[in-house]
This record gives structure tokens, C-alpha cells and sequence, in this order.
């Protein structure tokens, strides 16, 4: 049976290879923390906006890893990110995020932004089926800070059909204020119907 979350008291087998392979067991709690545990994973379908939520739990992880991959129907339009809970997207004006990229023909693809009402995490893609396009990130939500304390950073890969390009940009932002965080809303700019396969795992602390 998969288990994706675990305990303190739950154990693993290993071989020892100095007492000729005999099995023994070693308990998480002793294995240090750093792991990473899917929490999450599937195909988001056609959508304007997509709400991938409620695997945020702080008593276990602050810190959480995204892969986007497979990523089409963006049509030029970049890829924004919203903090959210199970209700939706927090919209108000209160993101800042600042980034910056390359194209292959070595033109700069700068991303920016403050007080805004999300954060430019993919430029503009072609997204289509022969140049999907994909991004990996890192989320942090500091249950220690209640402002400041919720991040977004990580690189994404796209081709530009507008300029025939290939594009891979590097971008970190933020939000300041107190809204509990249990998860986080994509979606394009130009509300396009966008597909993609994510993956979302927790850091142990």
C-alpha cells in the first residue's frame, strides 16, 4: 500500500552490509529530516484558472517543491501565480516578484512586478504540443511569519512562437499579508484554456 505521508514511529528495512546483509530496521524519526514526500500529483484539464490546494500542512513542511511539466495551450500569454486557500485565489494587490531570462538568440526576458495581484512565474509560451512548456519551483509558507513569509521561486523553459525562440527564465516573488495559505491558483494571462502535469511534494522539516 502507498503511503505518502510519514511518522516518526514508522520504520525501514535495510541490509546491512557489514553483518553479511542481515536485515534491520531504522526509525524515521532517526533518519533526519529534508525528505521529500509527494503530497500531490495528476493532470490539470482544460481550464482558465486551476486551484491546486489543500496539501499545505505546516506542522509538517514550510517548504514544498512544484514541477510543471507538459504545459500547452498557453498561446503567448505567461503563466501567473496566486497564493490560495480552499475558497480561491488571493487577488489584492499586495505580490511583489522580480526575474530575469534568457532566449537562445541571447535577448534578455526580464520579469517584474510590484504590488501587484500575482506573480509572473513562466513568460510567454507558445504552450503547444510540439514546445510544451514546463517549469520546477519551491514554495515556502514560514508559519513563523505572517508577513513576508510566503514565497515562490524556480526556473521555467518555454518557446516563444512570436520570435521562434526558445526561453528559460529564473523568477522569486512574494506576498505580505495574513491570509492562511493551503495551496496556490495558475492560470495565463490572456485567460486561455492551459493543460499541464504537475507534481507537488512536501520538505520534512
Amino acid at each position: 500500500t502507498e503511503k505518502t505521508s510519514l511518522v516518526d514511529a514508522d520504520k525501514f528495512l535495510i541490509s546491512d552490509s557489514a553483518a553479511s546483509g542481515a536485515l534491520k530496521y531504522v526509525q524515521n524519526s532517526n533518519v533526519g529530516g529534508g525528505s521529500y514526500v509527494k503530497l500531490l500529483s495528476g493532470s490539470a484539464s482544460s481550464a482558465v484558472t486551476h486551484n491546486i490546494v489543500g496539501f499545505v500542512d505546516t506542522s509538517k513542511y514550510n517548504n514544498y517543491f512544484i514541477y510543471l511539466g507538459n504545459m500547452q495551450g498557453q498561446q503567448g500569454n505567461s503563466i501567473d501565480f496566486q497564493f490560495a486557500d480552499g475558497g480561491g485565489a488571493f487577488t489584492a494587490s499586495n505580490y511583489w516578484y522580480a526575474g530575469h531570462g534568457w532566449r537562445s538568440s541571447d535577448n534578455a526576458v526580464n520579469l517584474n512586478g510590484e504590488s501587484q495581484s500575482q506573480i509572473e512565474i513562466m513568460a510567454p509560451n507558445d504552450g503547444g504540443a510540439n514546445y510544451p512548456s514546463c517549469g520546477w519551483f519551491y514554495m515556502t509558507i514560514n508559519p513563523n511569519s505572517a508577513v513576508d513569509g510566503k514565497t515562490i521561486q524556480g526556473m521555467s523553459w518555454g518557446y516563444r512562437v512570436d520570435v521562434s525562440d526558445f526561453q528559460i527564465c529564473n523568477v522569486a516573488g512574494w506576498q505580505n499579508d495574513t491570509n492562511t495559505v493551503t495551496g496556490f491558483t495558475l492560470h495565463a494571462t490572456g485567460n486561455d484554456a492551459t493543460t499541464f502535469d504537475y507534481e507537488v511534494y512536501g520538505i520534512t522539516k
